[in-house]
């Protein structure tokens, strides 16, 4: 009999050359778990040190039959924005791209229990404006949310680091996303479900149950405050936090991994 094919292998293979793929490979995990599986495997396989994590939403119309309400993936790449020039996000030329205006938390130490907004600070040392670019070589990664998403290591294609926040206010500030100019999105933090701490809270539920492993420093990207936005290389997004900071960072084609 034919080996059942892996997608594990076409994901990784695209990842490495900077490729896109005609779709998404088969078979598509079709659980929670078994996307979980293929991420961790790819993951190890890609052989780079997990520098974070990111927390993207399910679906609307599949959160009660599934009983989550996020997913997660692995930040594999972390860069520093330079001043006022825009940083560099690399997306894969005929694959899925997207940018995302998010608030960044470092940790100091890994959550042991409930994560909640009176005791959020507790874990975290640092709070930063950035950007999480989401990638995926399949172009059609999103017909398969969130099985598809989680598999492909969360469709995370790295991170840039903004001007640290203020921890007093940053889950209010008013954020606004432009493409080239055009304003795509506005929101804050503080809405995007139960917020930035409800997002820790849910990656320490996964670290508990041995799904993902936290682990002090990692920093977490906790969630599209003003929608997630596709934008094509040699595009430019702009974030506006408040009067608080001011980032921005140019697409440019993926050209392949290297750990």
């Amino acid at each position: 009999m034919p080996d059942t094919p892996d997608p594990v292998a076409a994901l990784l293979a695209a990842r490495l050359s900077g490729q896109a793929l005609p779709a998404f490979p088969t078979p598509v995990p079709a659980t929670l778990a078994e996307a979980y599986d293929v991420q961790q495997r790819l993951t190890a396989a890609l052989g780079a040190p997990v520098l974070g994590w990111k927390v993207g939403r399910i679906p609307p119309a599949l959160v009660e039959t599934l009983g989550a309400e996020r997913v997660a993936g692995p930040v594999l790449r972390v860069a520093e924005l330079d001043g006022d020039r825009p940083g560099e996000v690399l997306i894969f030329r005929d694959g899925a791209g997207a940018i995302e205006s998010e608030v960044m938390l470092r940790l100091r130490a890994v959550p042991d229990g409930r994560v909640t907004a009176g005791d959020g600070a507790r874990w975290v040392d640092e709070i930063r404006a950035g950007f999480e670019v989401a990638s995926s070589p399949a172009p059609d990664v999103h017909n398969h949310a969130p099985y598809g998403i989680i598999a492909d290591i969360g469709i995370n294609n790295g991170l840039l680091l903004g001007p640290q926040l203020d921890p007093g206010d940053f889950a209010t500030l008013g954020v606004e996303t432009q493409i080239d100019g055009v304003a795509v999105g506005s929101g804050r933090a503080i809405d995007v479900l139960d917020g930035p701490w409800g997002a820790l809270d849910f990656l320490a539920d996964l670290h508990r149950r041995g799904v993902i492993e936290l682990k002090r420093g990692q920093w977490i990207s906790a969630g599209a405050i003003t929608g997630v936005h596709p934008i094509a290389i040699g595009q430019t997004a702009t974030a506006r936090f408040g009067a608080a900071a001011t980032i921005a960072c140019t697409a440019a084609a993926e050209t392949g991994f290297h750990a």
